[in-house]
């Protein structure tokens, strides 16, 4: 598990084109209150900054979900 400051990428299974885009700026959040700042978005990828718990909010709140590996 990545520590807060620290710089991930997620992998994309499949964005829907109709559905709204976060931006870079705005924040996700898992299940579980792990916190992501997003700072680029491709069609494959996400980077984003681990934010610590008690960070300020950041834009716009996702709420993120992961899929099961290999769908």
């Amino acid at each position: 598990m990545k520590a807060a400051w620290d710089i991930v990428k997620f992998r994309v299974n499949r964005i829907d084109p109709d559905a709204p885009m976060p931006e870079p700026g705005d924040e996700m959040r898992t299940r579980t209150g792990r916190r992501y700042q997003i700072l680029k978005i491709s069609p494959k990828s996400v980077t984003c900054l681990v934010l610590p718990r008690d960070a300020e909010e950041q834009g716009k709140v996702w709420i993120w979900e992961w899929s099961k590996r290999g769908r």
